[in-house]
């Protein structure tokens, strides 16, 4: 990739991009206790009820409100039947929640059902390629998140992110912050980094993903070190968490929501968060770059593609359906109570983070150099 060779200054996080923020862990049930709202799909031309999976309960609790009659007769061969959204993930999961709360919302906005299909595989390489290979015509959706961007520097995957998908919108961000064990007596990212320098197989890191940006930065971390300094892949964030609890693991790259109940009492401690600005979720932690540590930009991202092609009038059309979601009170103060930030974007926007976040996932992979998981 040319791109690479000239993209010093992005990847070490001087680009001016959005900060990004995103993960649902822990969803409760909304005030009336159950899980209300469904996404609709359509079967046969019938509105068809999904059952909900319980992690969509607290997102799937909001009120139904009515969409904006200007913004519904903009387009009136659009939407011409119900829509679909790829989802890469299992049902059940943090993103799946998401991505049903963002049908269900954008199915009362315009007008038509909106199908949640889950393609979880092959590094949600498998969804991808439906939609890539769909009609362009704005009724096949890809919702996915920041990894996508990553796995091409992993192995071959049968589309090009840039070449094959339209960028609709982002939706929501997380944050990763760098923790530590609370045993330890480092107080500063520089205090860290200097005794991890010094002694390195003292510590290790952990992630809970193979392929996503908290291993691709704990692999940072440890770059020319990496022969020394244990790399430890657990089951899943909350697994990573309870081995730091335990001491076997040092640190890791992990989401604010994962590690936010051992904060106060001091298990786990906060030293940076990456991105280009403070999170909202812990104002008074540095990000690393404030910290002198470059190439910590990139963050985590949920957002919605569409196939190469799609009429540009269609694209706009659901980028402003989806800020107009963002928007709502309601969706708002759920994702907010659960870690993730909401997000308003554009498709030229979103683009733009797209080039320039490859460019610096490939750079930090380079440096970093890929090895097998312990």
């Amino acid at each position: 990739m040319s791109e690479v060779r000239k993209s010093t200054r992005l990847w070490r996080g001087k680009a001016k991009l959005p900060t990004l923020a995103a993960i649902l862990a822990a969803l409760r049930c909304g005030p009336r206790g159950v899980a209300m709202g469904c996404v609709v799909a359509c079967t046969a031309g019938t509105a068809t009820a999904l059952a909900q999976p319980p992690a969509m309960a607290q997102l799937a609790s909001i009120p139904s409100s009515g969409g904006r009659p200007e913004a519904q007769s903009r387009q009136v061969s659009f939407p011409a039947r119900p829509l679909r959204m790829i989802v890469p993930f299992p049902a059940g999961g943090v993103a799946d929640a998401v991505a049903r709360l963002l049908a269900e919302r954008l199915s009362v906005r315009i007008g038509v059902p909106v199908e949640v299909d889950n393609r979880p595989g092959a590094s949600g390489t498998m969804a991808g390629d439906v939609v890539a290979k769909a009609s362009s015509d704005g009724h096949t959706l890809l919702f996915h998140q920041a990894n996508m961007l990553i796995q091409p520097g992993l192995e071959p995957v049968p589309y090009d992110v840039i070449r094959d998908f339209v960028p609709v919108g982002r939706v929501a961000t997380m944050p990763l912050f760098l923790v530590i064990d609370g045993r330890l007596p480092m107080q500063t990212p520089q205090q860290w980094a200097t005794a991890v320098r010094s002694n390195p197989g003292s510590y290790s890191y952990g992630y809970g993903q193979p392929g996503s940006p908290s291993q691709l930065y704990a692999e940072y971390a440890v770059r020319g070190l990496a022969n020394a300094v244990p790399l430890v892949t657990a089951k899943g964030e909350s697994a990573v968490v309870q081995e730091m609890l335990a001491g076997r693991i040092s640190a890791c790259f992990c989401s604010f929501a994962s590690v936010q109940a051992h904060l106060r009492s001091g298990a786990l401690r906060l030293m940076a968060v990456t991105g280009v600005a403070r999170s909202p979720l812990a104002p008074q932690v540095p990000t690393l770059q404030e910290s002198g540590m470059e190439g910590y930009a990139a963050a985590a991202w949920y957002g919605v593609m569409a196939p190469a092609k799609t009429p540009r009038a269609i694209v706009a059309r659901l980028a402003n359906e989806l800020d107009n979601v963002t928007e709502e009170r309601e969706v708002r103060a759920r994702l907010l109570a659960v870690g993730l930030t909401p997000m308003q974007d554009s498709p030229e926007a979103f683009a733009t983070a797209i080039r320039s976040e490859s460019t610096q996932w490939q750079v930090i992979l380079r440096q970093s150099g890929q090895r097998s998981d312990p």
